[in-house]
């Protein structure tokens, strides 16, 4: 379109070329007025078939039911259920070997044998020294029983005698009779002490004198009297009544009669320097007695102090838990030693009873032979010289990758198949699973055991040792259950999901239970049915981009 000429125009205006300008000008701008009309239904067209199209690219899947099984992989081999290395106790020369490798030997049976380097007097030495030993803690252990017996009798003897000085102190009134007893008791001996250490200090009147001599001929009399008596009884048994008696009132006489005698040698002037000692420490003694009598009269006549009977109280309790640890025999710690002790030695003795110029080396269990390591006429010390291993039921044991440690726990149930049979299955158990990584093939590495179960085992077959196989800990199994894709989960917590479930043509979020999940499949437990479909993701476009 040209641009217009302003200098070009007339001046006067043509009425009917201006109209006819206008007319065009009017169906022009129809036009664009309908070109835009078109197009902007075009735009509605076109983003509606967009909005279609991509309702369509919602990738679904149906919730279906069937089994899942999580587990973790890896590699095994075979190792025995025990293995042990057998030598002899003693040195000397091996002069036979009863087995080679591969041999089947039952427990007790003679593997091999071997002349020891020990001298007939050695043994003998040596059997005498294990009897000896055995006699030592045999006496050891009944020491033990008898000492607790003991110690119980004493403990109950103390808490008697506890028992009677707290009554003794609740008593009071009978504790003051008797103190007051001894004191009166005490003064006479004192007064007789007095008597006898005077009359051999003085001489006395011969009144004093006769009546010294009336009681030393009294005193003989009967214990002459006694004599006799006694003399009847001389040969009875000791323990006769009648014999005991008459043996206590003879010592009386007789302490009687040595009493009047010393008295009177005192009266009558024929005291000696020994006498007058004698006498002047039985008064001294007898004076500190009575001193002892009147201080405890002193404390006991007002009665005990509180003090005393809180005392008395407490060492009756002391007695009273002594006791009960001790009645109840020796202490249980200290008879066990004494016994591990005896049964040690009679174990030694029981192996130098045995102990032989030639001695065997036998199998302690069932197993096979899995190798020997010395020769017919060589010298053989204390080392292991036979391998035995009991291959009856073999272990695995089983290499897994670190990441599926969660995966791997004692009890959980394992399939395996070994590289010379991978046409056969066999099941077993984890029995054991070590706690520290390991390091193969500078690799951080799960080390487990497995147990091969002995239905599963009991196929005419036999394993060797080091046999490789590939094995499944089976981490967990669901049977029956409603599975979908794990792309349909969505989480919206920790351990919280979602799956969007389509309901009347929509995507409706609804929250789910998630059981066991692998890479491509996730149990549901609750929220969702069999049947139902959910939303797994969006399909790629033409153009490459992904909504």
């Amino acid at each position: 379109m040209k641009a217009l000429d302003l200098q070009r125009l007339p001046w006067h205006f043509d009425w009917k070329q201006i109209f006819q300008q206008r007319r065009r000008w009017i169906f022009f701008i129809a036009l664009l007025l309908l070109a835009a009309a078109g197009y902007a239904g075009y735009r509605v067209l076109t983003q509606t078939e967009a909005e279609a199209s991509a309702s369509d690219q919602i990738q679904t899947a149906t919730a279906r039911r069937g089994e899942l099984t999580v587990f973790a992989s890896g590699a095994g081999q075979v190792v025995p259920a025990a293995e042990v290395g057998l030598g002899f106790d003693e040195s000397g020369t091996l002069v036979e070997i009863l087995v080679k490798v591969g041999d089947q030997v039952q427990a007790g049976q003679a593997l091999a044998r071997l002349e020891t380097n020990q001298s007939e007097q050695d043994l003998a030495l040596a059997l005498a020294q294990a009897e000896l030993d055995v006699l030592t803690a045999q006496q050891a252990l009944d020491e033990s029983y008898a000492s607790a017996q003991m110690d119980a009798a004493e403990a109950l003897k103390a808490v008697e005698d506890a028992e009677q000085a707290l009554e003794d102190l609740q008593n009071s009134d009978l504790r003051q009779a008797q103190a007051l007893q001894a004191v009166a008791e005490a003064q006479e001996v004192v007064k007789e002490a007095e008597r006898a250490y005077n009359g051999v200090r003085s001489t006395a009147s011969q009144s004093v004198i006769d009546a010294a001599y009336a009681e030393l001929v009294l005193a003989e009399k009967q214990l002459k009297e006694m004599q006799g008596k006694f003399a009847d009884y001389a040969n009875k048994p000791d323990d006769n009544l009648e014999k005991a008696n008459l043996q206590l009132k003879l010592s009386k006489a007789q302490a009687a009669y040595d009493t009047a005698l010393s008295y009177y040698n005192a009266v009558s002037g024929t005291g000696s320097e020994l006498d007058l000692e004698r006498t002047a420490a039985e008064l001294a003694t007898a004076q500190a007695e009575l001193a002892e009598a009147q201080r405890e009269w002193e404390r006991v006549k007002d009665g005990p102090t509180p003090g005393e009977i809180a005392l008395a109280e407490a060492n009756l309790e002391v007695a009273r838990s002594k006791y009960e640890i001790l009645k109840n025999g020796p202490d249980p710690a200290e008879i066990a030693l004494a016994e591990t002790n005896l049964a040690n030695a009679q174990a030694q003795l029981a192996v130098a009873q045995e102990d032989q110029a030639v001695i065997d080396l036998v199998a302690p269990f069932e197993g096979t032979i899995l190798s020997i390591d010395a020769s017919v006429g060589e010298t053989a010390g204390t080392g292991a010289i036979i391998s035995l291993a009991d291959l009856s039921q073999p272990l695995l044991e089983v290499y897994l990758d670190e990441g599926d440690f969660d995966k791997v726990a004692v009890g959980l149930e394992a399939e395996v198949v070994f590289d010379s049979l991978p046409d056969s299955t066999f099941t077993g158990r984890v029995t054991a699973v070590n706690p520290s990584l390991q390091t193969v093939s500078n690799v951080a590495t799960i080390v487990a055991e497995v147990q091969l179960d002995e239905a599963s085992y009991s196929k005419p077959l036999a394993l060797p040792v080091g046999s490789n196989a590939s094995v499944d800990v089976i981490g967990g199994r669901a049977e029956n259950a409603v599975l979908v894709p794990v792309e349909a989960l969505r989480e919206i917590g920790p351990g919280e999901y979602a799956v969007f479930v389509i309901e009347d043509g929509e995507p409706r979020l609804r929250v789910v239970t998630v059981g066991l999940m692998d890479y491509t499949s996730a149990e549901i437990t609750s929220g969702l049915e069999a049947g139902e479909i959910v939303t797994t993701g969006v399909v790629e476009t033409q153009s490459g981009s992904q909504e």
